[in-house]
């Protein structure tokens, strides 16, 4: 489940300006903040080394590390309002 999710994000890593519908069900949801928060830190990562090279990074690079890390907060609220500790829905 993960795999296709992180398939999916690659895929469509050029469309920045696309929301994405947030699924009802923790399983589904709990696999997409993952795969957001891994794309934060792999964006992170990139920008950390192209400073340490003295370089600044470029433009889209600066846009997709804001898009994911606005995806990978709106997703951890739902999952927090929506989900209990162990993934299933709160009563």
């Amino acid at each position: 489940m993960h795999r296709l999710a992180a398939l999916i994000v690659f895929a469509s890593s050029t469309i920045f300006a696309e929301e994405r519908p947030i699924p009802e069900d923790c399983e589904v949801l709990e696999g997409w903040v993952t795969v957001w928060i891994d794309q934060v830190r792999q964006a992170r990562e990139k920008i950390i080394n192209l400073k340490m090279d003295g370089q600044e990074p470029d433009g889209e690079l600066s846009r997709k590390f804001e898009y994911v890390t606005y995806e990978s907060e709106r997703f951890s609220v739902a999952f927090e309002e929506r989900c209990d500790s162990q993934g299933a829905m709160k009563r």
